[in-house]
């Protein structure tokens, strides 16, 4: 399919994406983990079986954090009744990201790039509530850029990103380790119980600012991707 691949830019107001296990204090990633965009670009298709082979790139930055109590009603297996008790929920406030994203061919290249241009229903990312106010949809392609034909002799990264963690230390860069949820399986206990198993990638959480000096693919606006494979 060459190097063709789609890119959003979007901006929400507010967006909370759960690192999983918090409870009491729901913390967020800070920015959508791999699983999340794989999660909008199935439901954008109408996909009711797993699309393989999707690659994704996930970078942006946003104003502020924001800690607010919630008031959260748990209902007990069996019982009518539940229980009402407060938990403090972490929301990123004014979400910039920048997504590149490349389909395993031409046809679901094309169909995304359609259905992405005129979406089906209020596009969000996280909880449903947390809708895209803007979107930009474009088509690009990825080349590779030598720091050494830039004016700085180096590429600065204009977003904070992800990057699988083996590249970043590659390229010595700081940030904080995550492990990001990308493909799921479906797997059972019992007849009656199915979960969702998902591949977890090490990644590193890296600041912009800092600068490069390695040869990066980039897309045809000079900003770098990072594909999570």
């Amino acid at each position: 399919m060459n190097n063709r691949i789609i890119k959003l830019k979007t901006f929400q107001e507010k967006a909370v994406f759960r690192v999983p296990y918090s409870m009491e204090v729901i913390e967020t990633y800070p920015l959508p983990p791999y699983s999340t965009i794989l999660g909008l670009v199935h439901n954008v298709l109408s996909s009711l079986t797993i699309i393989n082979d999707i690659n994704i790139s996930v970078q942006g930055k946003y104003g502020n954090l924001v800690r607010e109590f919630v008031r959260y009603h748990k209902y007990e297996k069996d019982k009518k009744e539940g229980k009402r008790y407060p938990i403090i929920v972490t929301s990123l406030i004014d979400l910039e990201l920048i997504i590149h994203i490349k389909m395993p061919n031409e046809e679901l290249h094309s169909k995304l790039l359609c259905s992405l241009s005129n979406p089906p229903y209020f596009l969000y990312l996280g909880s449903s509530e947390d809708l895209i106010i803007e979107m930009k949809v474009c088509e690009s392609e990825e080349s590779e850029l030598d720091p050494l034909e830039t004016e700085k002799g180096g590429i600065t990264l204009p977003y904070n990103c992800y990057i699988p963690f083996g590249i970043a230390q590659d390229l010595e860069l700081d940030g904080i380790p995550y492990l990001i949820p990308s493909y799921y399986r479906l797997l059972s206990k019992s007849t009656k119980e199915i979960f969702r198993n998902f591949e977890m990638i090490k990644v590193k959480y890296a600041h912009a600012g800092q600068t490069v000096i390695k040869k990066l693919i980039v897309d045809k606006d000079g900003i770098p991707i990072w594909w999570m494979k």
